[in-house]
C-alpha cells in the first residue's frame, strides 16, 4: 500500500506540472488523502494509553526546564502578599477597597463574623443552622434531615464545578495574556497576592491566623501551584514575544507548543482537583490540625510528582514505534509480494 501511495504522489505531481484537467486532480487528491490517513493514523488504542501516561510523566520535566519563569511568578505572588498584608496594617480603608464587593470580610468585621465564614458549610455550622430552624417546626424533624443531606452533597458539587470554572477562567487569563508581552501576567499574580495578604492580614488581626490557614491551605496549596505554574507559562510566552532571539517567534512558538500545551492541561486538571478540596475537604468535618497535615501531604506529592517525575525514553520510542492502521490491518508482504511489485 505505501508502494503503491508513493506512486500516487508521483502521478499526481506530474499530472500537476503537465496541465491535467481539473477532475482528474480532483480524484488524485481525494485518493492520495485517504491512502494517507490510512497508512499514517495512529492505532487508538495502545497509541492513545502510552501517550497520555508520557504526557502525565513529561508534565514535570516541562515545569523543571522552565523553572525559572515560574520562580519569578512565585516571587511576584510574594510580593504582592507582602504588599497587601502591610498595606492593609497600615490603611483599613485600603483594605476596604480590595476586598471583594460583597464579600463580608472586611476589616471592619467582629471576630465571630470572621471565624463563621471560616466555619460555615462545615457539619457543626451546618447543624447549628439546622437547630434554629428545627425550633421553628419540629414535627418534619427526619423529613428535613434526609433532605438537608442531599442538599449538602448537592451544594458542594455546585459549589466545587463554580470554583472550578473561577478559578480556571482566572488561571487561563493568565496564561494565555502572555502574548501581551507577559505584562498582564505578571500584574494578575502580583494582584492574586495583594488579595491574599489582604485577607491574611484581617483574620490574623483578629486572631484567626491558625484558622485562616486550616481554612485556605488544603486547597490553597493546589490552587496556588496551578496558578503559579500557567502565571509562569505567560511570562514565558512574553519573553518569547519580546525576545525571540534569532529565531522567528512563530518558529518558537511551534517548538515549544507541546510544553505549553502540557502546562495548560495538567493545570487545568490541578485546578479541578483545587475546587474538589475547596468544596468537600474545606467544608468537612476535620479539625484545625489535620487540615494542615492534609495541607502538607499535599505539598509533598506535588513536590515528589514535579521534582523526580520524568519520562523513561522506552515510552516514547514506543509511542513513536506504535504501529499505523494500515500496519494492523493489512499484513507485511513477503518476498513474492515484493518481487510481484518489482516486476
Amino acid at each position: 500500500l505505501s508502494t503503491l501511495y508513493r506512486a500516487l504522489m508521483t502521478h499526481l505531481a506530474l499530472a500537476r506540472s503537465m496541465g491535467a484537467p481539473a477532475s482528474v486532480l480532483q480524484e488524485l487528491n481525494r485518493l492520495a488523502t485517504r491512502c494517507h490517513a490510512l497508512i499514517y493514523a495512529r492505532s487508538p488504542g495502545g497509541t492513545n494509553r502510552w501517550l497520555w501516561l508520557w504526557s502525565l510523566l513529561a508534565f514535570p520535566t516541562t515545569v523543571r526546564r522552565t523553572i525559572g519563569y515560574h520562580a519569578l511568578a512565585l516571587a511576584l505572588l510574594v510580593l504582592g502578599g507582602v504588599y497587601g498584608y502591610f498595606g492593609a496594617a497600615h490603611h483599613p480603608e485600603w483594605a476596604l477597597e480590595m476586598v471583594m464587593p460583597g464579600d463580608e470580610r472586611t476589616p471592619y468585621a467582629s471576630r465571630a463574623e470572621l471565624l463563621a465564614s471560616l466555619r460555615q458549610g462545615q457539619p457543626e455550622f451546618r447543624q447549628a443552622e439546622q437547630a434554629a430552624v428545627e425550633d421553628h417546626d419540629a414535627n418534619d424533624d427526619d423529613e428535613r434531615d434526609d433532605g438537608d443531606h442531599v442538599s449538602g452533597l448537592g451544594e458542594k458539587s455546585a459549589f466545587a464545578a463554580i470554583l472550578w470554572q473561577h478559578n480556571t477562567k482566572i488561571a487561563l487569563t493568565s496564561f494565555f495574556s502572555g502574548l501581551l508581552a507577559g505584562l498582564p501576567s505578571a500584574l494578575l499574580i502580583t494582584y492574586n497576592g495583594s488579595l491574599l495578604g489582604t485577607y491574611t492580614h484581617t483574620f490574623h488581626a483578629h486572631g484567626l491566623a491558625f484558622e485562616w490557614g486550616a481554612w485556605i491551605l488544603p486547597h490553597g496549596v493546589t490552587e496556588l501551584l496551578a496558578v503559579v505554574l500557567l502565571s509562569g507559562g505567560g511570562l514565558w510566552i512574553g519573553r518569547m514575544v519580546l525576545l525571540p532571539g534569532q529565531a522567528r517567534r512563530l518558529e518558537l512558538f511551534r517548538e515549544t507548543r507541546g510544553d505549553l500545551f502540557r502546562l495548560v492541561l495538567f493545570a487545568f486538571v490541578m485546578l479541578l482537583i483545587a475546587a474538589l478540596c475547596e468544596s468537600f475537604v474545606r467544608q468537612s468535618g476535620l479539625s484545625d490540625p489535620a487540615r494542615y497535615v492534609f495541607a502538607a501531604c499535599t505539598a509533598l506529592l506535588w513536590a515528589a510528582y514535579l521534582g523526580f517525575a520524568r519520562a523513561p525514553a522506552r515510552m516514547a520510542q514506543r509511542i513513536l514505534a506504535a504501529r499505523s492502521v494500515a500496519e494492523r490491518a493489512v499484513p507485511l508482504p513477503d518476498e513474492r509480494d515484493f518481487s510481484m511489485l518489482s516486476r
